[in-house]
């Protein structure tokens, strides 16, 4: 009786165990349609094929096949000026640092053949002039490239009260001694600093740093320099208008005819001649 007593217990839990599966696969079932949804919406986002950087590059680091790749992109998220394929901006120079997995953008790329190095990062029109720098004049090694700086000319003219002017103001810092960038901005003293500048900036600091010194001003990149006023053209000073005077018509007095005046002497006539009838002085 115990032997069939653990058979039907056994059978039992069989029976149990099965229509437990039984359950879990029919709720499985209900569920499965859900999932594929959800798969579907993931993959139905338009994705775009962009060039990105297969590694960190450097300011001045010519592109290649070697250090670029290709990934697939949101489309609506692809950056403004990205490339599509590896030919396109192949053999050009980064103007800027690029990180690994970054898309690369026409922005961050110097115009075809401009030339490797710093040469590729100075615009068109634009000059690079370097400056002897120390401690001081360097604000501490803080004035790091793409930092932007005032020139203060100090003159001296052999006056024991020197004047110092502003003579530029927010130039750009394009490099520091031989480095165009640095490790997360720890500062570095250096003893020239490489300037952009307009050709008359460039001229204008030229004739200072031959005729005195020059300290250099660190200031926020967002301070904007004031615009500067619009020439006026030059305008001859006009004379005043003088007046003619008004000549005033000479009245001429006509003079009053003589007036003379017989007179007899001794039976001689003898005449006597007077200015005028009034007056009595002689003529």
């Amino acid at each position: 009786m115990k032997k069939y007593g653990a058979v039907l217990a056994l059978g039992i839990a069989i029976i149990s165990g099965l229509f437990a599966v039984y359950l879990a696969n029919l709720w499985l079932t209900r569920q499965s349609p859900e999932a594929p949804l959800v798969i579907q919406q993931q993959h139905s986002i338009p994705l775009t094929k962009v060039v990105i950087a297969a590694r960190d590059l450097e300011i001045g680091s010519p592109l290649s096949a070697a250090n670029l790749t290709t990934a697939e992109w949101p489309t609506a998220s692809v950056p403004q000026g990205a490339f599509n394929e590896i030919a396109a901006c192949e053999g050009r120079i980064a103007v800027t640092r690029l990180r690994a997995g970054q898309p690369v953008r026409a922005a961050d790329l110097a115009a075809p053949g401009s030339g490797p190095g710093l040469v590729a990062a100075i615009e068109p029109g634009m000059r690079a002039m370097a400056i002897r720098v120390d401690e001081v004049i360097g604000v501490g090694g803080f004035i790091l490239p793409n930092t932007f700086v005032d020139v203060i000319a100090i003159q001296e003219e052999g006056n024991p009260s020197p004047r110092a002017r502003t003579l530029l103001e927010r130039i750009e810092v394009l490099a520091i001694a031989q480095e165009a960038h640095t490790e997360d901005g720890k500062p570095k003293i250096v003893r020239t600093v490489t300037l952009k500048l307009t050709p008359e900036q460039a001229e204008q600091l030229a004739l200072q740093t031959s005729q005195g010194q020059v300290q250099l001003a660190l200031r926020n990149p967002l301070d904007q320099a004031p615009p500067q006023p619009e020439p006026q053209p030059l305008v001859a000073k006009a004379e005043p208008v003088r007046a003619t005077p008004v000549l005033q018509p000479r009245i001429r007095t006509p003079q009053a005819p003589p007036h003379a005046v017989e007179v007899i002497r001794r039976s001689a006539w003898d005449r006597i001649e007077f200015k005028n009838v009034e007056s009595e002085e002689r003529r």
